[in-house]
């Protein structure tokens, strides 16, 4: 792809300019010095750790012809053909540039964010699902990847960086996608990865305590879900859950048209839970009976936003219900199988205290009471403290046997990770939590110990392959290793 750089920095706020060709061309945008190649921009972003202004020579040295960098950096040494653009902050301008060069895609495709703690994957995910099964081209970005019709494309964070969601969005309308659905996470909100985006309507599936590891307090979490509603414009839509505490608050200065859907309050979309079992939840939605194979009120939720979202995206109610019956599980998201012993293995991403309290309320519903539940659970090293002695608490008091366990230690302790989750008081005194740093013999204890009927819960990886120790990701996969495992314990 190649762009005129003077096309390329339409409405950027530019201070200065030194070396003014903008009538060359762009082959690239990149902010990582060690991808450049010929006719490439290179942004220069002040990271935490490092601070990209020191790999601007890198940058020239392999081809980059233009630096975009911030006001406080002023280059030594002027090279005669590379053009020098300042700019007030480089990540606001990386949005609006990455827009550009990619024919500003979110002008031709209508893009639905959806954020809160819990939720986003599988609201963007079943969204992607109706709509394909609608027979509507549309593009899928969220934690498990960006799924462009049925082509699936890797991604390391929730909300990928603004350079290739661009790129993505300009493949998907090349191939006919008329609609995007994106997760939006907070971190990708405060680092400014949506910047430069048009969201035409945004979903507020739920917030509770989360990543205050990273935004210090509850409430700069909540300011910052709040700054996405707020960036909506007038001609968006906000799709807010009514029932959560905070649904309010969250849409205080927005300008979109604001909706609500919800169980239990009054709001603009609701549904009426008819029965609900292991097998799935039998529903009623704008007077239509409706069974679906999800399981779980938190699914019950999802559904309900993802409807919403399809109606008010002008598609027909009718049409929504006929084929939304059919939208299947979503990998790691209360994923189930049970074994030739009758032994009940779900994997769920559940990683935080009010995921864990959803999946546990779900359990009491469909669970026996001869049933023994058994939970593997673990904590993301350098990560969050504050949230592991109350999930540690949830599970100790919640399941007959709880096994504790890594889940991604990074670069902390084990020993330190367990004490923090054990750092809770309970009115439970004599039972005890079971302990196994490593995460595949936790599953072979659980397998050892369940009988037949009993139901292992394994939280907190859900979908993901790997496990992350000391800066390197080794496979592994919490179903597929649970599977194999019963192959040889199946009794």
């Amino acid at each position: 792809m190649k762009k005129l750089l003077k096309d390329v920095l339409k409405k950027v706020h530019v201070l200065k300019m030194i070396g003014k060709n903008t009538s060359k061309f762009i082959e690239g945008i990149t902010m990582d010095s060690r991808i450049v190649q010929p006719n490439m921009i290179f942004l220069a972003i002040k990271g935490k750790i490092t601070d990209g202004h020191q790999f601007i020579m890198n940058a020239i040295q392999k081809g980059a012809n233009t630096i975009i960098c911030e006001s406080s950096f002023l280059p030594i040494h002027i090279h005669k053909y590379i053009t020098y653009v300042l700019v007030p902050n480089s990540i606001e301008a990386l949005g609006i540039i990455s827009s550009n060069f990619y024919d500003n895609p979110t002008k031709k495709i209508k893009l639905i964010g959806v954020t809160g703690t819990n939720g986003k994957t599988s609201v963007a995910t079943i969204l992607h699902q109706l709509f394909s099964k609608m027979g509507e081209k549309n593009i899928l970005i969220s934690t498990m990847g960006i799924k462009i019709l049925s082509i699936k494309y890797s991604t390391t964070h929730t909300t990928p960086n603004i350079i290739d969601i661009n790129k993505y969005l300009n493949i998907s309308i090349k191939k006919g996608c008329k609609y995007a659905f994106m997760e939006v996470s907070s971190h990708g909100i405060h680092q400014k990865r949506i910047a430069g985006l048009l969201f035409r309507g945004g979903v507020f599936t739920n917030i509770t305590h989360d990543h205050l590891d990273y935004h210090r307090s509850f409430d700069c979490y909540l300011s910052i879900k709040r700054l996405f509603f707020e960036n909506l414009s007038e001609k968006a839509f906000a799709l807010i859950n009514s029932d959560d505490e905070n649904s309010h608050n969250i849409i205080k200065k927005t300008l979109a048209k604001t909706y609500f859907y919800g169980i239990k309050k009054n709001a603009n979309f609701k549904i009426k839970i008819l029965k609900e079992n292991i097998e799935g939840n039998q529903l009623l939605i704008d007077g239509h009976k409706i069974f679906t194979h999800l399981i779980g009120r938190f699914n019950i939720y999802n559904l309900l936003a993802s409807y919403a979202t399809a109606v008010l995206l002008g598609k027909k109610k009718y049409d929504i219900l006929k084929n939304i019956k059919y939208v299947k599980p979503i990998k790691g998201r209360f994923e189930q199988f049970i074994s030739n012993s009758g032994i009940h293995v779900i994997v769920d991403y559940a990683h935080n205290p009010d995921g864990l309290k959803s999946i546990f309320n779900t359990l009491k519903i469909i669970k026996k009471t001869y049933e023994k539940l058994i939970c593997i659970i673990g904590c993301g090293g350098d990560r969050d403290i504050k949230k592991r002695p109350l999930m540690g608490k949830i599970v100790y008091e919640t399941c007959d046997i709880s096994i504790f366990t890594s889940d991604n230690p990074r670069y902390e302790n084990m020993n330190k990770i367990f004490n923090d989750m054990k750092n809770f008081k309970s009115y439970l005194k004599k039972k005890s939590i079971l302990t196994f740093v490593k995460r595949k013999e936790a599953i072979q204890a659980a397998i050892q110990i369940a009988k037949k009927k009993d139901i292992i819960l394994i939280a907190g990886k859900g979908h993901e392959t790997f496990q992350e120790i000391k800066g390197i990701r080794y496979s592994f996969n919490d179903m597929k290793i649970a599977k194999d495992l019963l192959k040889t314990y199946d009794k």
